[in-house]
């Protein structure tokens, strides 16, 4: 599915990062090997930062097609770096996890309704820059 042939709206764009939160929570963990004396974890990767330790849930029985997994890829290596704010950026993955915008806001530290509309208008912006890649 190449995004170049795509005229993309705001529910293909929801769409996309539900199956790519589907993916994330399907694969297995990233973790570096341990060394004794450790107390600290390591991130290896830049989107590590966009999500806490604690909406981890279970993992998921779902055995991803390649398919999605290039729509994860996507998502996650390209799409972000067209997001300026890491509020940002954090605000639509958290909610594409399925937190509810009062939570999201408590998590942050802003009100529901800024979030809501920073939201929107992120998700706005990500479909101009997709539309005009």
């Amino acid at each position: 599915m190449s995004t170049e042939q795509k005229k993309w709206d705001v529910e293909k764009v929801k769409y996309w990062l539900r199956i790519a939160v589907l993916v994330d929570k399907a694969l297995p963990p990233v973790m570096p090997p341990k060394v004794s004396g450790q107390k600290w974890d390591i991130l290896r990767e830049w989107y590590e930062l966009l999500w806490d330790k604690d909406i981890e849930d279970v993992r998921m029985r779902l055995q991803p097609t390649n398919e999605q997994v290039s729509m994860w890829e996507e998502v996650v290596l390209r799409w972000f770096k067209l997001i300026d704010s890491d509020k940002d950026k954090k605000i639509i993955w958290l909610h594409a996890c399925g937190i509810s915008f009062p939570k999201i806001s408590k998590k942050i530290g802003l009100s529901r309704q800024t979030i809501i509309a920073r939201h929107k208008v992120a998700l706005e912006r990500l479909v101009d820059s997709l539309n005009n890649l």
